[in-house]
């Protein structure tokens, strides 16, 4: 009975604080790719498909700081209306509040291991092409004549400008991706090339020079062609310039484990990506351990708990990520195992709740 009030009592905060939370995230996306999804080119369809993209990281994000916060502003609202006083009266002991909160945890749980596992490697699949897309087309519709343009990685070039059939004239293009042997092209016409499904782009241009520098040996060399093609990553661009940079959120756990397998047969280290597979799963757990947490922290408040909760809750999972993210990066350097790493922190925090319910159950909160 008591399980189920305090479920029907957790919904709306959580509801209302994964929406926030999740606006939250969205802006501060939206802030880091401004320069892309504000290009010329792209649509209302660009910018929806975007945005669904990035739902389900955002979700894995917000629930379990949700769930926190929904367990210390429920129960502390019955702290402050004077219900819990009156349930302790009545001989409920704080073990009896924990089961609605582990419940929907458990739930919360569910949901977290299906958009780990499947629609956040989704997302950002759909993320990575609908940017690619749009990163093609703002680099031809927002082209700039007379200025150098750098928007690709490892590439630098200007056109003195550009005729109606989207042809750039007298153009100069230096490739950089080789420190060790650049290459600069003149030449009096340059066409884009791209391929909707590939994340490349390619120029071509038409009766130029090519001018190649050994870095080493300091060798030069100059040679004319009738025609010469480049092809660059747009992809590595649009991460490196509009700051979205995944990391081994890119990879489905699954992958995870794949790339440590490949890392291994290559002699290369395997103990990041173990560490990060290690960590994506214990992930899946945090609504569990966090409201196992959250349960006896907030029945030992009794007066200005909702005004209290918000602060508390942001306290709890800063502390709890830091933690984390150093147990993770020493799991990624070899310095603890992998496993390890990435399930001690999810432990930590399970074996606190369980501590503070043992605690208040010794004391007695009547």
């Amino acid at each position: 009975m008591i399980g189920r009030y305090l479920i029907r009592e957790l919904w709306a905060p959580l509801v209302a604080a994964t929406l926030l939370l999740s606006t939250l995230f969205f802006v501060m996306a939206f802030l880091r790719g401004s320069e892309l999804l504000l290009g010329s080119a792209v649509t209302p369809f660009d910018f929806a498909k975007f945005t669904l993209s990035l739902v389900p990281s955002f979700l894995v994000q917000t629930i379990p700081i949700a769930t926190l916060l929904a367990v210390l502003v429920g129960i502390g609202r019955l702290a402050d209306d004077g219900e819990l006083a009156a349930l302790f009266s009545v001989g409920l002991s704080p073990r009896a509040f924990v089961r609605g909160p582990l419940l929907l945890g458990l739930l919360l749980t569910g949901v977290m291991a299906v958009l780990t596992f499947s629609l956040k490697p989704w997302g950002i699949a759909l993320m990575k092409a609908t940017a690619q897309d749009i990163i093609r087309r703002n680099l031809v519709g927002d082209f700039k004549p007379g200025t150098f343009q750098e928007e690709v990685s490892g590439f630098t070039f200007y056109a003195e400008s550009v005729d109606r059939g989207g042809a750039w004239k007298n153009v100069l293009l230096f490739d950089g991706r080789d420190a060790k042997s650049p290459l600069l092209a003149l030449a009096p016409s340059c066409h884009i090339e791209s391929d909707p499904s590939a994340d490349w782009i390619g120029f071509s241009l038409e009766d130029g020079v090519l001018h190649r520098v050994a870095a080493e040996t300091d060798e030069y060399t100059a040679m004319q062609f009738g025609r010469a093609r480049f092809r660059a990553d747009i992809g590595e661009a649009m991460f490196r310039k509009n700051s979205f940079r995944l990391g081994h959120d890119e990879y489905a756990p699954l992958e995870l484990l794949a790339e440590a397998e490949r890392a291994g047969q290559l002699g290369q280290p395997s103990a990041p990506f173990l560490a990060a597979f290690h960590w994506r799963v214990a992930q899946v757990f945090l609504p569990l351990a966090f409201a196992l947490l959250a349960t006896p922290l907030a029945l030992v408040r009794r007066s200005g708990a909702r005004g209290r909760s918000w602060g508390q809750a942001l306290g709890l999972y800063v502390a709890f990520f830091v933690t984390a993210r150093i147990l993770v990066q020493m799991g990624e350097k070899d310095r603890l195992a992998p496993w390890v790493a990435g399930y001690l922190p999810l432990l930590i925090c399970a074996v606190a709740g369980v501590a503070l319910l043992w605690r208040a159950e010794r004391r007695g909160l009547a």
